[in-house]
């Protein structure tokens, strides 16, 4: 076989590894999702989830790849909405939106939709209301069991479930 055609196909390869890893098709997660907020347009395609200083964040991205979507800058116009969630002292796994403020207290989340373009915000809204649950998975990924919230002083709500997303 020739080198091109072994490099071609280890290319798609690892393209569909990604996919898998990041809330694509075959993972248990849902289709890609579309929503409006604030006038705004939103394709949720994959998200990710990270834990810094005991704040669990899931982020859901209309990038093909939600971990690359938070650890680099994407080349053109990304939107990500991030939710910080601080589980409850008793283990409970879900939480309620509360509007802005730098931590949320434990069983609170606080969040934000943001689209910027190379890295440089041009559109955003934050989280009002609402609620989120959640399963913590045995390989680290998070399942979002349901999400609903709603954005301060503009109509349309983020509602879904049952995306499984990996810890990056």
């Amino acid at each position: 076989m020739p080198a091109a055609r072994r490099t071609r196909i280890a290319l798609a390869l690892a393209i569909a590894a990604c996919s898998e890893a990041s809330g694509g098709p075959g993972n248990g997660s849902p289709g890609p999702a579309d929503f409006t907020v604030g006038g705004m347009a939103f394709h949720v395609s994959s998200g990710a989830v990270a834990t810094v200083g005991g704040v669990l964040t899931l982020f859901l991205t209309d990038q093909p790849d939600g971990c690359l979507a938070i650890t680099y800058t994407p080349v053109g116009t990304a939107t990500v909405f991030s939710l910080g969630v601080a589980p409850a002292a008793d283990g409970t796994t879900s939480a309620t939106v509360v509007s802005p403020r730098p931590v949320p207290a434990a069983g609170e989340a606080v969040g934000k939709l943001v689209r910027a373009t190379h890295g440089v915000p041009d559109a955003g809204f934050d989280a009002a209301d609402g609620s989120v649950s959640w399963t913590a998975n045995a390989d680290g990924s998070v399942t979002i069991v349901s999400l609903d919230v709603g954005f301060a002083g503009v109509p349309g709500r983020l509602s879904t479930g049952g995306w499984t997303i990996p810890r990056c």
